[in-house]
């Protein structure tokens, strides 16, 4: 389970580093997959505005604007 969420991690983050913007990730990436557990929530923290997407382990992975990480 753990080697999927990483996974998950790396691909969004690639997709990042590639130019891809939250909104094309969320496309093609986490909205169909199989560990996101619903829609991605805003918040905020120390940092400024980010977006909390929740996973099915009961992590979440975060974006913070210019990378994804997990809580």
């Amino acid at each position: 389970m753990t080697d999927i969420v990483a996974r998950l991690l790396n691909a969004c983050n690639a997709e990042k580093n590639k130019g891809a913007d939250f909104p094309t990730i969320w496309k093609d990436i986490l909205k169909a997959h199989p560990y996101v557990a619903g829609s991605p929530i805003q918040d905020s923290g120390r940092d400024g505005p980010l977006l909390k997407i929740p996973l099915i382990t009961g992590q979440v992975l975060v974006f913070l604007g210019s990378n994804f990480s997990l809580l």
